[in-house]
């Protein structure tokens, strides 16, 4: 089989010249798809609606190991711990998996291709909610194709589907799924297909496991085009006509392409090696595929009350927030990057707050799946508005955030924004044994961390009152801070800490643990959820003693940066995000310096195992493209930048409002000595957003091998703390 001209470059050995030819050179799709990243190789564009691409499993997932194909599904979601999606999955030949061979294969932004010995050959690019593949078939081999509408990743008994064929070049159909991580979320999904040939034979079979098989005539590549709806099988259509009217694969894949390039090409890095440079550019790739377009082309979406909506020209509808990790590193660059695209995220969540009465907690398509605790969805709003994402309904976003965090009461499916609320409003904490069961010590510090976002966001639309109540409870952590071990410990609705409470023995998510010591947590310990108030370090470190006692505990803590299965920071676990951060507040950002170098030499690598766990919508991808800049957003709901050691000689990224930021480093080695901020010496590790100025500002760091332990420490250069 004929080589592509990319193929033919590698074989000429300027492979390396090619991915330092640009950003979208770099971006490497296969990684995070081996492991547990949970990645995919599949054609989208940035937050697309439609992700078409390869399944190795019927949960839908591409796992690099495995060798076989058994689709190619219309829609995925990206590193999220538990399947759903993967929709209607086609499989060309004999209906029977594919081998997957990875000589054969590629994948860019927009792109997917694979290859196989007998000849065939499968390529896919897509627009926002269409996509158009090819399909090569032996000479000798009827072509073929497989529409397997009831092979939802997570199809369950309750749900169902429908195909037909529609006269002799389309096909349309209705898929019903839900159950993310086994909730009780639910979704319909219409799609319609059209073949550049006539169809010569075709069955259906109709129930659970619906599908149908289309053959054609022999000759030449079969072209087929295929759109999706959550509204309806017209609708569908409609963005089919819209989107790609043509038969012009390549047209469609230089389009793609372009869009790509685009966004990617916004931030620029010099210096650092190929294989950083991947990682950078992958990274960023990955924070840019959700949350996900979710109206049509014509502007309609199904809402949340079940109903058919429309936006308003030049907007759209989202959908799939992780919020729950988003809200940690995600959504403060989307607000910078794509202010107005983030703006419309945001008026998507009061959207759907509007039409079920509460801010929705993880939503999948148009429901909840109430997935990890906390409000998150209050701190996606405050952290968008806070780095510059305006353009929506503040007003009405604030109405609901005070409902959530001050009214007891339950939403879709009988379930409640913030369960255990009322406990929480009338102790300070969510006890153990109510509405939370065995997760109340870390719900309690995720809803004083949405008080705190909610109290920046009420200040800054002139609600002062509301500022100084949710100010007031997100001191909560307080009530949960026990003076003897210095740890958050859980408690009882009497007031009583935990019995047999041993921090040491507490080990993290994913690994066997002693459940008599993990009670009270979600995915992680104490370990992991003592440094999660990044809105007061300084109280938090006043009452562990001082910085003369946090330091050797945040030593011990980064003695892994990879720790599952031990007391230790662990990058890939949400709560431990910020954690590397706090060393600054306690007078010593030179081991913050140490910490981020560590974890971007450590725990990230280009191998489709490179991500150190679930990708979770790119929230992980995130803290690598963050530390890489020497940045982290590191307090909830405050427009300001915590400074760590850049590993880029430059980098030019947009912060939003016309401003850009120039981040360059002068010096060898990881230890930064000084900072200049647009010419004049800066001497904090805090960049507030507005310290900047209008137009391009100019970041200077000057590095050296040797930590310069002076700079950054005093207490009038220290972040602030919100107490």
């Amino acid at each position: 089989m004929a080589l592509t001209m990319r193929e033919m470059l590698c074989s000429m050995l300027l492979c390396a010249s090619l991915s330092a030819a640009g950003p979208y050179d770099a971006v490497n799709p296969f990684i995070g798809t081996a492991a547990d990243g949970n990645t995919f190789p599949a054609a989208t564009l940035p937050f697309g609606m439609m992700q078409w691409g390869p399944d190795t499993r019927a949960d839908g997932w591409y796992h690099y190991d495995d060798k076989s194909i058994r689709g190619f599904s219309l829609t995925h979601i990206s590193g999220a711990g538990c399947p759903i999606y993967a929709d209607v999955p086609i499989l060309p030949g004999t209906g029977q998996p594919l081998p997957l061979d990875h000589a054969r294969e590629e994948a860019h932004p927009g792109y997917y291709a694979i290859g196989f010995a007998d000849g065939m050959r499968v390529e896919l690019t897509t627009t926002a909610r269409a996509g158009i593949g090819r399909f090569t078939f032996p000479a000798d081999a009827p072509p073929t194709l497989y529409l397997d509408a009831g092979g939802s990743a997570t199809q369950r008994k309750q749900d169902s589907a429908s195909i037909e064929v529609r006269g002799n070049d389309a096909v349309a159909g209705v898929v019903h799924s839900g159950g993310f991580c086994g909730m009780d979320d639910d979704y319909t999904l219409y799609f319609a297909a059209r073949f550049d040939k006539p169809v010569l034979a075709s069955g259906v079979w109709a129930g659970h496991a619906a599908g149908s098989f289309v053959s054609f005539r022999s000759g030449g590549p079969l072209v087929v085009k295929v759109a999706i709806s959550f509204v309806s099988i017209a609708n569908a259509e409609a963005n089919l006509n819209l989107e790609i009217p043509g038969w012009d694969f390549d047209a469609v894949h230089a389009q793609a392409t372009a869009a790509w390039s685009a966004i990617l090409n916004r931030v620029e890095v010099e210096g650092g090696t190929a294989d950083e440079r991947t990682i950078f550019y992958t990274g960023l790739y990955h924070t840019l595929l959700s949350p996900n377009l979710f109206s049509d082309a014509i502007g309609q979406y199904r809402g949340f009350d079940g109903q058919v909506h429309g936006v308003e020209p030049g907007h759209a509808q989202y959908a799939n927030f992780s919020d729950w990790d988003i809200y940690r590193s995600t959504v403060q660059w989307d607000a910078l990057f794509v202010p107005g695209q983030t703006g419309d995220m945001m008026q998507s969540l009061v959207r759907d707050a509007g039409q079920s009465g509460w801010l929705p907690r993880w939503p999948v398509a148009n429901d909840v799946s109430y997935v990890m605790g906390g409000d998150s969805s209050a701190i996606l709003l405050a952290s968008a508005y806070a780095f510059g994402a305006r353009s929506f309904d503040t007003a009405s976003a604030l109405r609901y955030m005070i409902k959530g965090a001050t009214e007891p009461g339950v939403g879709l499916h009988g379930k409640a924004e913030r369960p255990g609320l009322a406990d929480y409003l009338k102790l300070g904490y969510v006890p153990l044994g109510g509405e939370v069961g065995e997760s109340a010590a870390s719900v309690t510090l995720e809803y004083a961390s949405a008080d705190f976002a909610v109290s920046r966001f009420a200040a800054a639309l002139g609600d002062q009152a509301t500022a100084a109540r949710l100010l007031r409870s997100a001191q909560n952590w307080h009530n949960l801070f026990d003076p003897e071990t210095r740890f958050i410990r859980p408690r009882t609705s009497d007031g009583k800490f935990l019995e047999g409470f041993d921090p040491d023995r507490m080990l993290p998510h994913h690994t066997t643990w002693d459940k008599s010591n993990q009670i009270g947590f979600e995915e992680g310990s104490t370990w992991q959820y003592t440094w999660m108030i990044p809105h007061n370090y300084a109280g938090l470190f006043r009452a562990m003693g001082g910085n003369g006692a946090v330091l050797p505990k945040l030593d011990k803590f980064f003695e892994k940066v990879v720790g599952w299965g031990t007391p230790n920071f662990t990058v890939a676990n949400e709560p431990d995000f910020v954690a590397p951060f706090a060393y600054v507040w306690a007078g010593a950002p030179w081991k913050t310096q140490e910490v981020e170098d560590r974890i971007r030499r450590e725990a990230f690598n280009t191998s489709p195992g490179g991500l150190p766990g679930n990708d979770d919508l790119g929230a992980t991808s995130g803290v690598y493209v963050w530390s890489a800049l020497g940045l982290y957003p590191v307090i909830p709901g405050v427009g300001g930048l915590a400074l760590g050691t850049p590993l880029f000689r430059r980098a030019v990224m947009p912060m939003g409002e016309g401003r850009s930021l120039e981040i360059v480093s002068s010096g060898e080695g990881i230890y930064v000595q000084s900072v200049k901020l647009n010419g004049k010496p800066y001497p904090s590790a805090w960049l507030p957003l507005a310290a900047l100025a209008a137009g391009r500002n100019r970041l200077e760091f000057v590095l050296a091998k040797q930590p310069n332990k002076e700079w950054a420490t005093g207490a009038a250069e220290l972040p602030p703390s919100f107490e």
